[in-house]
């Protein structure tokens, strides 16, 4: 049977990373929970492999066969953006241009359509033993179908950017790494967002949830340019235990012509209020409980408020292992990380060279 190649997230139950990527799977199984995520579709493995694999796959095993075992960061550079701009020129056969397009317009508005944001979902990020997490590109506040397009192929691209090539090569995956899927998904008009895990990334202690947000959205968090509001809340009683309000000069917004983003001064009186309130919080906490609860590990994901009042404008849009203190014993000494830390701090693993 032929895999489909456009899935609606809200339908996708039982489907894999094979098909919808890291980011698309664990959005499919939050979704199938009854948990709060932002509506929205996939462009699964399959339409990658057809529209990029079939037409110019030989020519990519080419190119990166001929990076050296040992390559310096210019070759990768150069090998990557051979690459991506071999599958930059590729054509979109019409069937499957049109079946993204239709899986748009159910979002609303027609071609013109809502704001998304299209993220890159590779079959193998977000799992366990790899996150992937920052290392293929993200795409905010999209319009229209040409666009939503436009950016489904640049994701595509994103597999080969020289730090994702340079992850697969340090972990010893293969070179052309496995497919790529695309979420696309309605973007809220977040005021606040932030990451979450649910243990405490200085200790390991899975009592406590721990939570970083920013005003905007929270790619400058993400990525780690911007220093965030951090909390630790203990799963049990709900108290908030720690709270440091950070001075926030910076956030990202939608661009003032509507489409992509731009970064802004906050305004004094808000640079250190709180970028969550309490409501926000608890449910926050309620969430982190029940996705740990339901993929039965411990998580870290990223969340968005948005317009109105908790508990009803907290929403997911991530969630993925916990790769660090999982495999560590908890009683090991505090290492003093900040939680974007201890995520970004592990995005390339070490070798093992025994």
């Amino acid at each position: 049977m032929t895999a489909a190649r456009v899935v609606r997230i809200d339908r996708a139950r039982g489907a894999g990373p094979a098909l919808l990527g890291g980011k698309g799977a664990s959005l499919a199984r939050l979704c199938a929970a009854g948990l709060r995520v932002p509506p929205g579709f996939v462009v699964s493995t399959a339409a990658y492999r057809h529209a990029v694999l079939t037409r110019v796959g030989d020519e990519l095993d080419a190119v990166l066969a001929a990076v050296p075992e040992v390559a310096t960061a210019d070759e990768l550079d150069a090998a990557g953006a051979r690459v991506r701009a071999l599958v930059a020129a590729v054509e979109l056969e019409p069937a499957l241009a049109e079946d993204i397009r239709a899986a748009y317009r159910t979002l609303g508005g027609g071609d013109a359509g809502v704001a998304v944001a299209v993220r890159s979902s590779s079959a193998a990020e977000d799992s366990a033993e790899h996150s992937f997490a920052g290392e293929h590109d993200t795409y905010l506040w999209v319009h229209g179908a040409d666009e939503v397009l436009a950016r489904v192929r640049d994701c595509w691209a994103s597999l080969f950017t020289t730090r994702a090539m340079e992850y697969r090569r340090a972990a010893g995956l293969p070179a052309a790494g496995d497919a790529m899927a695309v979420v696309v998904q309605e973007m809220v008009p977040a005021h606040a967002a932030g990451v979450f895990m649910t243990l405490n990334p200085e200790n390991g202690d899975r009592s406590k949830v721990a939570v970083e947000s920013v005003w905007g959205l929270g790619e400058p968090l993400v990525s780690g340019a911007v220093t965030p509001d951090g909390f630790h809340l203990d799963k049990v009683t709900g108290e908030v235990v720690h709270r440091s309000v950070a001075d926030k000069r910076t956030e990202l917004v939608r661009a003032p012509h509507g489409s992509g983003t731009a970064t802004v001064d906050v305004a004094a009186d808000r640079r250190r209020t709180p970028s969550l309130t309490d409501d926000e919080l608890a449910e926050l906490l309620r969430l982190a409980r029940l996705v740990e609860r339901h993929f039965g590990c411990p998580q870290d994901g990223e969340f968005a408020i948005g317009p109105g009042t908790a508990p009803d404008n907290v929403y997911l849009v991530q969630s993925r292992p916990e790769t660090v203190w999982s495999r560590r014993s908890v009683a090991k000494a505090s290492t003093g990380a900040s939680l974007i830390d201890s995520i970004l701090s592990h995005l390339v693993p070490k070798r093992d060279t025994t």
